[in-house]
């Protein structure tokens, strides 16, 4: 790998989210439109309108009985 890559991959923040569609990149926090609906969230590119994510909330996982 030469110097420039990963000099840029160092660069970028972890949390960087791409739309498939059109190469638009930002932090989720920073110019994507979310919708939130009930226990349902959609991530949507405001350049292009694709939907980058869709998730619905899920309770915590709960824990069986041990049987000791």
């Amino acid at each position: 790998m030469n110097a420039d890559a990963s000099e840029h991959r160092l660069s970028r923040e972890k949390s960087v989210l791409f739309c498939a569609e059109c190469s638009f990149e930002n932090p989720i926090s920073d110019g994507w439109l979310i919708v939130t609906e009930g226990d349902e969230r959609t991530v949507v590119c405001p350049d292009c309108g694709h939907v980058a994510d869709h998730r619905t909330t899920q309770s915590a996982p709960t824990q069986a009985p041990r049987a000791d």
